[in-house]
């Protein structure tokens, strides 16, 4: 029983350390096919939008047809890697309004919606999203009274973009998710659902607004524990770390490459994606808190250059703000992997999957196998002469209805 503990962890580790270096891979790998497919997509509706104006039909009609002629390709995606097709439940109706945007702007707004609407049970997660936002605007408001502009200004702009992101945008991204499908939908639908869990977006909200909240001057703790700032980049970690793991298991939910391999039956490569994406969650979670802690600090070294209210600090003062940043991404994940904050997947790895080690050359091959078969089927229709097949199709087509109609 100890040796095999002893196997586990090792393979534990080896499955870790290989699912890191192929993260940052799969995501270039995947990046660097769609720009030139989306390139490509666009150059064949020109071509497409051009021919159908040369056949005289009107310019309603062509722009419906091109329409159509570049969803293609998002039905490409989804036919492929789509794993998900039911709807997600939200947190948001679908009839939004200024005016509910407006509510969701002002100090208490979120709970003010949820009682209206009835949605009690999500009233404890609200309370805390809103008691958030009133300290900012509440320590904006003191520091103004100081004349103190330079933090007044860091209050409000900090309780703006709180109330775009948990407000405004979740409105939004509501309002427009069933108009784009394919990738772009994926991406929509995920950052909804992410904005739509209160008990999630609650804590980020209260971790990502401790920089606002503590590190505002002449607050007594701010000045008397020197090491308060590594407090609030850990803090800080915690709320990225969490946002992190709702939005990779939401999206990996909708989108996996398991389902293609399945297609061409390659059943090992299938299962070594499966593998790969339950272990990549980890390392996805590390990349993320870092390079959100790199841009900070990039933005910190901005302001030092414009403000003498920022005092320059020591290079490795930056270094232990990304280490705690990664901290408390870790502190996150482990809570959650005990099921204390976000509840198991529903697509949980078989146990004995655990005991299986990630082949790196099998994920590199598994991922090349899909890309060139999306790539291959999306650039056969968006080619020059399909462009300009298909316009002529469907041009005459659409003439010919029209002419009956007349």
């Amino acid at each position: 029983m100890r040796h095999m503990n002893k196997a586990n962890i090792r393979i534990g580790i080896h499955n870790f350390f290989v699912s890191l270096i192929l993260v940052p891979t799969i995501i270039y790998k995947f990046i660097t096919t769609w720009l030139p497919i989306n390139k490509t997509v666009n150059k064949a509706n020109k071509i497409f939008s051009q021919k159908l104006s040369k056949m005289g039909l009107p310019q309603e009609a062509a722009k419906t047809l091109t329409k159509e002629y570049a969803s293609i390709k998002d039905y490409i995606f989804e036919g492929n890697l789509k794993v998900k097709n039911k709807t997600q439940s939200s947190n948001i109706r679908k009839t939004s309004s200024s005016k509910r945007v407006l509510i969701k702007m002002l100090p208490g707004g979120q709970v003010f919606l949820r009682i209206k609407n009835g949605k009690t049970k999500d009233v404890k997660s609200a309370i805390l999203l809103d008691a958030t936002k009133t300290i900012i605007l509440l320590v904006g408001v003191a520091r103004a009274l100081k004349g103190d502009i330079y933090w007044t200004a860091v209050c409000f702009t900090s309780y703006l973009l709180y109330s775009i992101l948990f407000g405004i945008a979740s409105e939004l991204i509501n309002k427009h998710k069933d108009t784009s499908k394919g990738l772009l939908g994926s991406i929509i639908n995920t950052i909804q659902e992410a904005l739509s869990d209160t008990k999630v977006i609650a804590l980020v909200s209260l971790a990502l607004s401790s920089h606002t909240i503590l590190g505002a001057p002449f607050i007594p703790l701010y000045h008397i524990i020197p090491s308060l700032d590594f407090v609030e980049h850990y803090i800080s970690g915690f709320g990225i770390g969490l946002f992190a793991i709702k939005a990779y298991r939401t999206f990996t939910s909708y989108i996996s490459y398991s389902k293609t391999l399945t297609i061409f039956g390659s059943a090992k490569l299938s299962h070594q994606i499966s593998l790969f994406e339950t272990n990549a969650e980890l390392p996805f979670i590390c990349y993320s808190s870092i390079f959100v802690g790199f841009v900070w600090e990039g933005l910190e070294e901005i302001v030092e250059n414009f403000t003498p209210r920022v005092i320059n600090v020591f290079f490795w003062n930056g270094v232990a703000d990304i280490f705690m940043n990664l901290l408390g991404a870790l502190t996150a994940y482990t809570l959650v992997h005990h099921s204390f904050i976000i509840k198991k997947q529903e697509n949980c790895p078989n146990p004995n999957e655990k005991n299986t080690k990630i082949d790196i050359q099998a994920i590199k091959k598994a991922s090349n196998i899909v890309l060139t078969y999306m790539k291959n089927a999306i650039d056969s229709i968006y080619s020059e002469s399909a462009a300009k097949d298909i316009s002529k199709d469907a041009g005459t087509y659409q003439l010919t209805i029209m002419d009956k109609a007349c």
